[in-house]
Protein backbone atom coordinates (compact mmCIF):
# COMPACT_ATOMS: atom_id res chain seq x y z
CA UNK A 1 0.00 0.00 0.00
CA UNK A 2 3.07 2.51 0.84
CA UNK A 3 2.39 3.46 4.19
CA UNK A 4 4.70 2.54 6.73
CA UNK A 5 2.62 1.49 10.18
CA UNK A 6 4.93 -0.14 12.11
CA UNK A 7 7.86 2.52 11.86
CA UNK A 8 7.86 6.25 12.18
CA UNK A 9 8.68 7.55 8.54
CA UNK A 10 11.67 9.86 6.78
CA UNK A 11 10.88 13.49 7.66
CA UNK A 12 8.69 14.41 5.51
CA UNK A 13 8.14 11.89 3.28
CA UNK A 14 5.46 11.58 0.65
CA UNK A 15 3.25 8.11 0.62
CA UNK A 16 1.40 6.74 -1.61
CA UNK A 17 -1.91 4.11 -1.05
CA UNK A 18 -4.24 2.60 -3.87
CA UNK A 19 -7.23 2.14 -4.13
CA UNK A 20 -9.26 -1.44 -4.35
CA UNK A 21 -9.33 -0.21 -8.17
CA UNK A 22 -5.55 1.01 -8.30
CA UNK A 23 -6.02 4.62 -8.06
CA UNK A 24 -3.50 6.40 -6.49
CA UNK A 25 -3.97 9.01 -3.98
CA UNK A 26 -0.73 10.66 -2.17
CA UNK A 27 -0.17 11.85 1.34
CA UNK A 28 1.97 14.02 3.71
CA UNK A 29 3.68 12.80 6.68
CA UNK A 30 4.55 16.40 7.53
CA UNK A 31 3.51 16.71 11.47
CA UNK A 32 -0.17 17.98 11.53
CA UNK A 33 0.08 19.99 14.86
CA UNK A 34 2.94 22.23 13.31
CA UNK A 35 0.01 23.15 11.10
CA UNK A 36 -3.08 22.98 12.58
CA UNK A 37 -4.72 23.72 15.94
CA UNK A 38 -6.92 21.16 17.13
CA UNK A 39 -10.05 21.90 18.77
CA UNK A 40 -13.56 20.55 20.42
CA UNK A 41 -14.85 16.90 19.10
CA UNK A 42 -17.90 17.25 16.51
CA UNK A 43 -18.68 13.48 16.31
CA UNK A 44 -16.87 9.87 17.08
CA UNK A 45 -17.25 6.77 15.05
CA UNK A 46 -15.97 3.09 14.96
CA UNK A 47 -12.63 4.15 13.29
CA UNK A 48 -11.85 7.76 15.21
CA UNK A 49 -13.26 10.66 14.89
CA UNK A 50 -14.36 14.25 13.77
CA UNK A 51 -12.61 17.64 15.01
CA UNK A 52 -12.71 20.82 14.68
CA UNK A 53 -9.59 22.77 13.98
CA UNK A 54 -8.16 26.20 12.72
CA UNK A 55 -4.50 26.17 10.55
CA UNK A 56 -2.36 28.20 12.80
CA UNK A 57 -1.36 30.42 9.73
CA UNK A 58 -5.00 31.19 9.01
CA UNK A 59 -7.15 31.40 12.27
CA UNK A 60 -9.91 32.83 10.66
CA UNK A 61 -10.82 29.61 8.51
CA UNK A 62 -12.51 26.48 10.56
CA UNK A 63 -11.95 22.91 9.24
CA UNK A 64 -12.73 19.50 10.63
CA UNK A 65 -10.28 16.79 10.44
CA UNK A 66 -11.18 13.22 10.33
CA UNK A 67 -8.98 10.94 12.30
CA UNK A 68 -9.23 7.97 11.64
CA UNK A 69 -7.02 5.23 14.12
CA UNK A 70 -4.48 3.38 11.40
CA UNK A 71 -5.09 -0.27 13.38
CA UNK A 72 -8.82 -0.01 12.79
CA UNK A 73 -8.39 -0.22 9.14
CA UNK A 74 -5.79 -2.29 9.08
CA UNK A 75 -5.72 -4.26 6.03
CA UNK A 76 -8.55 -2.33 4.58
CA UNK A 77 -6.06 0.78 3.32
CA UNK A 78 -7.38 0.39 0.23
CA UNK A 79 -11.32 1.75 1.33
CA UNK A 80 -9.72 4.59 2.60
CA UNK A 81 -7.56 5.05 -0.13
CA UNK A 82 -10.84 5.20 -1.87
CA UNK A 83 -12.48 7.58 -0.26
CA UNK A 84 -9.60 10.54 -0.16
CA UNK A 85 -9.56 9.67 -3.84
CA UNK A 86 -13.29 10.39 -4.03
CA UNK A 87 -13.16 13.58 -2.10
CA UNK A 88 -10.41 15.00 -3.93
CA UNK A 89 -12.44 14.12 -7.17
CA UNK A 90 -15.39 15.87 -6.38
CA UNK A 91 -15.98 19.98 -7.12
CA UNK A 92 -19.43 20.67 -6.32
CA UNK A 93 -21.02 23.98 -4.66
CA UNK A 94 -23.09 21.22 -2.25
CA UNK A 95 -20.53 18.50 -1.60
CA UNK A 96 -18.20 19.27 1.40
CA UNK A 97 -14.70 20.14 0.67
CA UNK A 98 -11.74 18.43 0.98
CA UNK A 99 -8.68 20.29 1.09
CA UNK A 100 -5.64 17.67 3.22
CA UNK A 101 -4.47 14.58 3.87
CA UNK A 102 -1.40 13.67 6.47
CA UNK A 103 -0.52 10.55 8.14
CA UNK A 104 1.62 9.54 10.51
CA UNK A 105 2.66 6.47 12.85
CA UNK A 106 -0.96 6.01 14.85
CA UNK A 107 -3.09 8.07 12.57
CA UNK A 108 -5.07 9.39 8.94
CA UNK A 109 -6.02 13.20 8.77
CA UNK A 110 -8.30 14.05 6.04
CA UNK A 111 -9.08 17.80 6.74
CA UNK A 112 -12.60 18.85 5.23
CA UNK A 113 -14.83 22.05 5.49
CA UNK A 114 -16.26 22.84 8.55
CA UNK A 115 -20.16 22.81 8.69
CA UNK A 116 -20.98 25.36 11.52
CA UNK A 117 -25.12 24.61 10.72
CA UNK A 118 -24.66 21.21 12.09
CA UNK A 119 -26.89 18.35 10.48
CA UNK A 120 -29.52 19.06 8.54
CA UNK A 121 -31.73 17.24 11.24
CA UNK A 122 -30.84 19.39 13.78
CA UNK A 123 -30.68 23.04 11.90
CA UNK A 124 -34.36 22.65 10.57
CA UNK A 125 -36.08 22.53 13.76
CA UNK A 126 -33.30 25.65 15.13
CA UNK A 127 -34.37 27.87 12.11
CA UNK A 128 -37.66 27.60 11.76
CA UNK A 129 -40.59 26.79 13.55
CA UNK A 130 -42.71 25.65 10.77
CA UNK A 131 -40.67 24.33 7.74
CA UNK A 132 -42.32 24.77 4.86
CA UNK A 133 -42.25 22.51 1.87
CA UNK A 134 -40.63 25.66 -0.18
CA UNK A 135 -37.63 25.48 2.20
CA UNK A 136 -37.75 21.19 1.68
CA UNK A 137 -38.00 22.00 -2.04
CA UNK A 138 -34.34 24.11 -2.40
CA UNK A 139 -32.67 21.93 0.26
CA UNK A 140 -33.64 18.70 -1.81
CA UNK A 141 -32.75 20.61 -5.49
CA UNK A 142 -29.21 21.46 -4.04
CA UNK A 143 -28.75 17.83 -2.67
CA UNK A 144 -30.37 16.65 -5.78
CA UNK A 145 -27.91 18.29 -8.21
CA UNK A 146 -25.05 17.12 -6.00
CA UNK A 147 -26.36 13.54 -6.35
CA UNK A 148 -26.57 14.38 -10.30
CA UNK A 149 -23.19 15.29 -10.49
CA UNK A 150 -21.52 12.56 -8.34
CA UNK A 151 -23.36 10.12 -10.73
CA UNK A 152 -21.88 12.24 -13.59
CA UNK A 153 -18.52 11.37 -12.05
CA UNK A 154 -19.20 7.99 -12.44
CA UNK A 155 -19.46 7.04 -8.72
CA UNK A 156 -22.41 6.25 -5.87
CA UNK A 157 -22.65 7.73 -2.94
CA UNK A 158 -24.50 4.45 -1.12
CA UNK A 159 -25.10 6.02 2.31
CA UNK A 160 -27.66 9.09 1.58
CA UNK A 161 -29.34 10.16 4.51
CA UNK A 162 -30.39 13.20 6.77
CA UNK A 163 -27.63 12.54 9.41
CA UNK A 164 -25.24 12.77 5.79
CA UNK A 165 -26.56 16.26 4.79
CA UNK A 166 -24.55 18.73 6.73
CA UNK A 167 -25.22 22.88 6.79
CA UNK A 168 -22.69 25.43 5.81
CA UNK A 169 -23.54 27.97 8.69
CA UNK A 170 -26.17 29.00 11.37
CA UNK A 171 -28.10 31.68 8.77
CA UNK A 172 -31.41 30.88 7.52
CA UNK A 173 -30.08 30.60 3.49
CA UNK A 174 -26.83 28.27 4.30
CA UNK A 175 -25.72 26.25 2.47
CA UNK A 176 -26.31 22.11 2.48
CA UNK A 177 -23.47 19.93 1.67
CA UNK A 178 -23.46 16.56 1.42
CA UNK A 179 -21.01 14.48 3.00
CA UNK A 180 -19.60 11.15 4.39
CA UNK A 181 -17.77 9.14 1.08
CA UNK A 182 -16.90 6.30 2.64
CA UNK A 183 -19.47 4.07 1.35
CA UNK A 184 -18.94 5.61 -2.15
CA UNK A 185 -17.97 3.75 -5.09
CA UNK A 186 -17.14 3.61 -8.87
CA UNK A 187 -20.39 2.18 -10.94
CA UNK A 188 -20.23 -0.18 -14.52
CA UNK A 189 -22.27 3.07 -16.31
CA UNK A 190 -22.62 0.75 -19.13
CA UNK A 191 -24.68 -1.89 -16.59
CA UNK A 192 -22.80 -5.01 -17.76
CA UNK A 193 -21.47 -5.22 -13.66
CA UNK A 194 -23.79 -4.67 -10.53
CA UNK A 195 -22.37 -3.44 -7.53
CA UNK A 196 -23.15 -6.23 -4.34
CA UNK A 197 -21.51 -5.03 -1.71
CA UNK A 198 -24.36 -4.84 1.15
CA UNK A 199 -23.88 -1.27 2.82
CA UNK A 200 -25.73 1.70 3.79
CA UNK A 201 -28.21 2.59 6.60
CA UNK A 202 -30.90 0.08 6.45
CA UNK A 203 -34.39 2.81 6.89
CA UNK A 204 -32.67 3.99 3.77
CA UNK A 205 -31.43 0.68 1.55
CA UNK A 206 -32.68 0.32 -2.12
CA UNK A 207 -34.84 -3.00 -2.45
CA UNK A 208 -32.05 -4.02 -4.65
CA UNK A 209 -29.14 -3.32 -1.71
CA UNK A 210 -30.77 -5.62 0.29
CA UNK A 211 -31.33 -8.40 -2.64
CA UNK A 212 -27.22 -8.08 -3.94
CA UNK A 213 -27.08 -6.35 -7.26
CA UNK A 214 -27.52 -2.79 -7.68
CA UNK A 215 -26.31 0.38 -9.64
CA UNK A 216 -26.65 4.54 -8.64
CA UNK A 217 -30.26 4.02 -8.96
CA UNK A 218 -29.97 2.89 -5.02
CA UNK A 219 -28.98 6.89 -4.43
CA UNK A 220 -32.23 7.97 -5.63
CA UNK A 221 -34.27 5.71 -3.41
CA UNK A 222 -32.52 7.43 -0.73
CA UNK A 223 -33.61 10.34 -1.73
CA UNK A 224 -36.68 9.49 -1.88
CA UNK A 225 -36.60 8.39 1.20
CA UNK A 226 -34.87 11.69 2.66
CA UNK A 227 -37.84 13.96 1.06
CA UNK A 228 -40.34 11.72 2.52
CA UNK A 229 -39.13 11.68 5.84
CA UNK A 230 -38.61 15.53 5.51
CA UNK A 231 -41.83 16.46 4.03
CA UNK A 232 -43.80 14.48 6.58
CA UNK A 233 -41.71 13.77 9.70
CA UNK A 234 -41.50 10.04 9.78
CA UNK A 235 -39.82 7.37 7.48
CA UNK A 236 -41.68 5.32 4.94
CA UNK A 237 -40.67 1.81 5.96
CA UNK A 238 -40.76 0.51 9.27
CA UNK A 239 -40.00 -2.75 11.00
CA UNK A 240 -39.73 -4.05 14.63
CA UNK A 241 -36.94 -6.16 13.39
CA UNK A 242 -34.04 -5.34 10.97
CA UNK A 243 -35.64 -8.86 8.60
CA UNK A 244 -39.01 -7.42 8.67
CA UNK A 245 -37.75 -3.63 7.97
CA UNK A 246 -35.89 -4.96 4.86
CA UNK A 247 -39.21 -7.34 3.91
CA UNK A 248 -41.14 -3.50 4.22
CA UNK A 249 -39.05 -1.81 2.32
CA UNK A 250 -38.90 -5.01 -0.40
CA UNK A 251 -42.46 -4.55 -0.97
CA UNK A 252 -42.04 -0.67 -1.68
CA UNK A 253 -45.88 -0.17 -0.66
CA UNK A 254 -45.70 3.98 0.41
CA UNK A 255 -48.95 5.44 1.84
CA UNK A 256 -49.61 9.57 1.90
CA UNK A 257 -52.87 9.10 4.51
CA UNK A 258 -51.38 10.63 7.61
CA UNK A 259 -52.65 14.35 8.70
CA UNK A 260 -48.70 15.70 7.60
CA UNK A 261 -49.18 14.89 3.57
CA UNK A 262 -52.21 17.09 3.76
CA UNK A 263 -50.63 20.15 2.93
CA UNK A 264 -48.14 18.78 0.45
CA UNK A 265 -48.57 19.43 -2.93
CA UNK A 266 -49.41 16.79 -5.73
CA UNK A 267 -46.33 17.39 -7.42
CA UNK A 268 -44.08 16.39 -4.17
CA UNK A 269 -46.30 13.47 -3.94
CA UNK A 270 -46.01 12.71 -7.51
CA UNK A 271 -41.80 12.59 -7.40
CA UNK A 272 -41.40 10.49 -4.17
CA UNK A 273 -43.69 7.91 -5.76
CA UNK A 274 -41.47 7.95 -9.05
CA UNK A 275 -38.01 7.75 -6.53
CA UNK A 276 -39.51 4.77 -4.29
CA UNK A 277 -40.98 2.55 -7.13
CA UNK A 278 -39.47 -0.93 -6.70
CA UNK A 279 -37.76 -1.57 -9.87
CA UNK A 280 -34.32 1.08 -10.15
CA UNK A 281 -35.04 0.90 -14.43
CA UNK A 282 -38.56 2.72 -13.38
CA UNK A 283 -37.03 5.43 -11.42
CA UNK A 284 -35.43 9.00 -13.00
CA UNK A 285 -32.15 9.54 -12.94
CA UNK A 286 -30.86 12.53 -10.36
CA UNK A 287 -30.86 14.39 -14.00
CA UNK A 288 -34.08 13.80 -14.54
CA UNK A 289 -35.54 14.27 -11.14
CA UNK A 290 -34.10 18.44 -11.49
CA UNK A 291 -36.78 18.76 -14.11
CA UNK A 292 -40.11 17.27 -12.37
CA UNK A 293 -42.46 19.34 -12.00
CA UNK A 294 -42.45 19.67 -8.37
CA UNK A 295 -39.21 22.06 -8.77
CA UNK A 296 -41.08 24.11 -11.62
CA UNK A 297 -43.51 24.63 -9.01
CA UNK A 298 -43.27 27.95 -6.87
CA UNK A 299 -44.53 27.37 -3.78
CA UNK A 300 -45.83 29.81 -0.99
CA UNK A 301 -43.25 30.25 2.26
CA UNK A 302 -44.12 31.60 5.28
CA UNK A 303 -44.19 35.71 5.75
CA UNK A 304 -41.77 36.08 8.01
CA UNK A 305 -39.45 33.90 7.12
CA UNK A 306 -38.99 35.46 3.72
CA UNK A 307 -38.86 38.98 5.78
CA UNK A 308 -35.50 37.05 8.15
CA UNK A 309 -34.07 35.69 4.68
CA UNK A 310 -34.52 39.34 2.73
CA UNK A 311 -33.25 40.74 6.10
CA UNK A 312 -29.88 38.36 6.10
CA UNK A 313 -29.27 38.89 2.50
CA UNK A 314 -29.07 42.64 3.84
CA UNK A 315 -26.49 42.42 6.53
CA UNK A 316 -24.22 40.06 4.22
CA UNK A 317 -24.31 42.99 1.85
CA UNK A 318 -23.11 45.02 4.56
CA UNK A 319 -20.52 42.65 6.02
CA UNK A 320 -19.33 40.43 2.80
CA UNK A 321 -17.00 41.69 1.00
CA UNK A 322 -17.34 39.61 -2.55
CA UNK A 323 -21.02 40.87 -2.56
CA UNK A 324 -19.85 44.71 -3.22
CA UNK A 325 -17.92 43.12 -6.25
CA UNK A 326 -19.82 44.80 -9.52
CA UNK A 327 -17.39 43.31 -12.29
CA UNK A 328 -18.74 41.84 -15.13
CA UNK A 329 -18.30 37.44 -15.13
CA UNK A 330 -16.69 39.02 -18.45
CA UNK A 331 -14.61 40.80 -16.80
CA UNK A 332 -13.75 38.68 -14.05
CA UNK A 333 -12.39 35.87 -16.47
CA UNK A 334 -10.62 38.35 -18.90
CA UNK A 335 -8.67 39.77 -16.29
CA UNK A 336 -7.38 36.19 -15.16
CA UNK A 337 -6.54 35.46 -18.90
CA UNK A 338 -4.35 38.45 -19.07
CA UNK A 339 -2.54 37.49 -15.53
CA UNK A 340 -0.14 34.98 -17.07
CA UNK A 341 0.16 31.34 -17.05
CA UNK A 342 1.87 30.85 -14.23
CA UNK A 343 1.07 26.96 -13.65
CA UNK A 344 2.64 27.75 -9.77
CA UNK A 345 0.44 31.01 -9.31
CA UNK A 346 -2.77 29.09 -10.14
CA UNK A 347 -2.39 26.64 -7.88
CA UNK A 348 -1.54 29.17 -5.00
CA UNK A 349 -4.90 30.63 -6.14
CA UNK A 350 -6.68 27.65 -5.91
CA UNK A 351 -5.36 27.42 -1.93
CA UNK A 352 -6.99 30.69 -1.95
CA UNK A 353 -9.73 29.94 -2.20
CA UNK A 354 -9.97 27.16 -0.31
CA UNK A 355 -8.65 29.02 2.56
CA UNK A 356 -11.68 31.66 2.45
CA UNK A 357 -15.24 31.23 3.77
CA UNK A 358 -18.56 30.48 1.90
CA UNK A 359 -19.28 33.87 3.28
CA UNK A 360 -16.85 35.66 1.41
CA UNK A 361 -17.05 33.96 -1.12
CA UNK A 362 -21.38 34.40 -1.80
CA UNK A 363 -21.24 36.87 -4.59
CA UNK A 364 -18.79 34.27 -6.35
CA UNK A 365 -20.82 31.37 -5.19
CA UNK A 366 -24.06 32.68 -6.11
CA UNK A 367 -22.94 33.95 -9.38
CA UNK A 368 -21.73 30.42 -10.63
CA UNK A 369 -25.11 29.18 -9.71
CA UNK A 370 -26.67 31.58 -12.07
CA UNK A 371 -24.52 30.85 -14.97
CA UNK A 372 -24.90 26.59 -14.20
CA UNK A 373 -28.63 26.49 -15.61
CA UNK A 374 -28.61 23.14 -15.58
CA UNK A 375 -27.22 22.30 -12.02
CA UNK A 376 -25.21 20.13 -13.21
CA UNK A 377 -21.92 21.63 -10.74
CA UNK A 378 -20.30 22.41 -13.87
CA UNK A 379 -20.22 25.69 -16.52
CA UNK A 380 -20.30 24.04 -20.18
CA UNK A 381 -19.22 26.21 -22.75
CA UNK A 382 -22.82 27.03 -24.17
CA UNK A 383 -23.43 28.17 -20.69
CA UNK A 384 -21.36 30.76 -20.23
CA UNK A 385 -21.82 32.34 -23.02
CA UNK A 386 -25.51 32.79 -22.29
CA UNK A 387 -23.88 34.39 -19.10
CA UNK A 388 -21.65 36.62 -21.05
CA UNK A 389 -24.18 37.80 -23.71
CA UNK A 390 -27.17 38.31 -20.98
CA UNK A 391 -24.70 40.62 -19.17
CA UNK A 392 -23.69 42.55 -22.59
CA UNK A 393 -20.72 41.15 -23.64
CA UNK A 394 -21.33 40.03 -27.34
CA UNK A 395 -18.57 37.13 -27.31
CA UNK A 396 -18.15 34.29 -29.89
CA UNK A 397 -18.13 30.53 -29.23
CA UNK A 398 -14.75 30.35 -30.17
CA UNK A 399 -13.99 33.70 -27.70
CA UNK A 400 -15.69 31.80 -24.90
CA UNK A 401 -13.71 28.31 -25.82
CA UNK A 402 -10.50 29.94 -25.88
CA UNK A 403 -10.98 31.91 -22.53
CA UNK A 404 -11.59 28.85 -21.42
CA UNK A 405 -8.58 26.63 -22.21
CA UNK A 406 -6.71 29.54 -20.36
CA UNK A 407 -8.38 28.56 -17.48
CA UNK A 408 -8.83 24.95 -17.89
CA UNK A 409 -5.64 24.26 -20.22
CA UNK A 410 -6.08 20.66 -18.50
CA UNK A 411 -9.25 19.51 -19.81
CA UNK A 412 -7.67 19.39 -23.45
CA UNK A 413 -5.39 16.51 -22.38
CA UNK A 414 -5.39 13.22 -20.87
CA UNK A 415 -2.55 11.81 -18.32
CA UNK A 416 -0.82 10.67 -21.48
CA UNK A 417 -1.01 13.88 -23.54
CA UNK A 418 -3.23 12.48 -25.95
CA UNK A 419 -6.49 14.97 -27.36
CA UNK A 420 -9.46 14.49 -25.30
CA UNK A 421 -12.74 13.50 -27.45
CA UNK A 422 -14.76 15.45 -25.45
CA UNK A 423 -16.86 17.90 -27.35
CA UNK A 424 -16.58 20.99 -25.08
CA UNK A 425 -14.59 22.31 -22.47
CA UNK A 426 -16.59 23.09 -18.71
CA UNK A 427 -15.49 24.99 -16.07
CA UNK A 428 -15.26 23.16 -12.50
CA UNK A 429 -16.70 25.08 -9.54
CA UNK A 430 -13.53 25.84 -7.55
CA UNK A 431 -12.17 26.83 -11.26
CA UNK A 432 -14.37 29.69 -11.88
CA UNK A 433 -14.26 30.97 -8.00
CA UNK A 434 -10.56 30.74 -8.16
CA UNK A 435 -10.65 32.43 -11.77
CA UNK A 436 -12.77 35.18 -10.45
CA UNK A 437 -12.08 36.43 -7.26
CA UNK A 438 -11.24 39.87 -7.03
CA UNK A 439 -7.56 39.56 -5.79
CA UNK A 440 -7.25 43.37 -4.81
CA UNK A 441 -9.53 42.98 -2.05
CA UNK A 442 -8.32 39.24 -0.75
CA UNK A 443 -4.63 39.08 -1.16
CA UNK A 444 -3.72 41.17 1.53
CA UNK A 445 -0.38 41.05 3.10
CA UNK A 446 -1.43 39.20 5.58
CA UNK A 447 -3.23 36.42 3.28
CA UNK A 448 -0.09 36.19 1.03
CA UNK A 449 1.39 35.60 4.40
CA UNK A 450 -0.78 32.64 5.06
CA UNK A 451 -0.41 31.04 1.42
CA UNK A 452 3.41 31.51 1.69
CA UNK A 453 3.74 29.76 5.03
CA UNK A 454 1.13 26.85 3.71
CA UNK A 455 4.20 25.68 1.97
CA UNK A 456 6.90 26.90 4.73
CA UNK A 457 6.12 24.75 7.25
CA UNK A 458 9.76 24.63 8.64
CA UNK A 459 9.70 28.04 8.93
CA UNK A 460 12.89 28.63 6.88
CA UNK A 461 11.30 31.63 4.82
CA UNK A 462 11.80 30.53 1.09
CA UNK A 463 9.84 27.95 -0.26
CA UNK A 464 11.75 24.74 -1.93
CA UNK A 465 11.16 21.64 -4.56
CA UNK A 466 10.61 19.45 -1.52
CA UNK A 467 8.39 22.19 0.26
CA UNK A 468 6.15 22.42 -3.08
CA UNK A 469 5.58 18.56 -3.32
CA UNK A 470 4.92 18.16 0.02
CA UNK A 471 2.57 20.63 0.22
CA UNK A 472 0.73 19.39 -3.15
CA UNK A 473 1.13 15.99 -1.34
CA UNK A 474 -1.00 17.11 1.53
CA UNK A 475 -3.88 17.74 -0.69
CA UNK A 476 -2.93 14.23 -2.31
CA UNK A 477 -1.68 15.90 -6.01
CA UNK A 478 1.23 14.53 -7.21
CA UNK A 479 4.00 16.89 -9.11
CA UNK A 480 7.63 15.34 -11.21
CA UNK A 481 10.31 17.13 -10.01
CA UNK A 482 10.47 18.61 -13.82
CA UNK A 483 7.03 20.00 -13.05
CA UNK A 484 7.80 21.54 -10.10
CA UNK A 485 11.18 22.67 -11.17
CA UNK A 486 9.25 24.58 -13.59
CA UNK A 487 6.51 25.95 -11.30
CA UNK A 488 9.90 27.43 -9.53
CA UNK A 489 11.84 28.90 -12.42
CA UNK A 490 8.46 31.05 -13.53
CA UNK A 491 8.91 32.98 -10.42
CA UNK A 492 12.44 32.86 -9.29
CA UNK A 493 14.54 35.69 -11.15
CA UNK A 494 17.50 34.96 -9.15
CA UNK A 495 17.71 31.03 -9.71
CA UNK A 496 18.65 29.55 -6.68
CA UNK A 497 15.81 26.79 -6.71
CA UNK A 498 14.10 28.36 -3.81
CA UNK A 499 11.30 31.65 -3.52
CA UNK A 500 11.61 34.24 -0.66
CA UNK A 501 8.77 35.75 0.12
CA UNK A 502 9.24 39.15 -2.19
CA UNK A 503 9.05 36.90 -5.13
CA UNK A 504 6.19 34.74 -3.83
CA UNK A 505 4.39 38.77 -3.18
CA UNK A 506 5.94 39.25 -7.04
CA UNK A 507 3.87 36.69 -8.62
CA UNK A 508 0.63 39.11 -8.58
CA UNK A 509 2.45 42.32 -9.59
CA UNK A 510 0.43 42.33 -12.47
CA UNK A 511 -2.73 42.52 -10.84
CA UNK A 512 -1.80 45.35 -8.47
CA UNK A 513 -1.29 43.68 -5.52
CA UNK A 514 2.45 44.30 -5.05
CA UNK A 515 2.56 47.54 -4.74
CA UNK A 516 -0.36 48.11 -2.74
CA UNK A 517 1.73 46.02 -0.34
CA UNK A 518 2.99 48.70 2.67
CA UNK A 519 6.79 47.87 2.74
CA UNK A 520 7.23 49.40 6.62
CA UNK A 521 4.34 46.72 7.49
CA UNK A 522 6.17 43.77 9.83
CA UNK A 523 5.07 40.31 9.75
CA UNK A 524 3.74 38.43 12.44
CA UNK A 525 4.66 35.09 12.82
Amino acid sequence: MGCICGTVPRKNQIMSMKTRNRDEVFTSTEDIQKIYIFGKVLGVGSFGKVVAAKMKSNPLKRYAIKIIEKRKVKGREDILANEIYILQKLDHPNIIKFHEVYQNRLNFYICMDYCQGGELVDWIPKKYKNFHESNIQEIMRKIISAVAYVHDEGIVHRDIKAENIMITNKNEDAEPKLIDFGLANKFDSTKLRRLKSFVGTPMYMAPEVIQGKYDEKCDIWSLGVLLFTLLSGHMPFHGETKEELYDNIQRSNIGFTSNAWKFVSSEAKDIIRRMLQKSPQLRPSARMLLKHDWFKKKLQSNEKIAQDQLQQFKNQLSSSPSILDNRSVYEMLQQNAQKGGSKFRKEVMTLLVKQLNEQELHNLIEKFKQIDTDNSGTITIFELRQALIAEGSSVSHEEVEKLLQNITPKHNQTQDGNKKSRPSLELKYSEFLASCIDERKFLTREKLWSLFKFFDTDNSNFITKDDIKEAFARNSKSFTDDQIDEMIAEIDPNHDNKISFEEFCQMFDNAGIYQNLADDDEIME
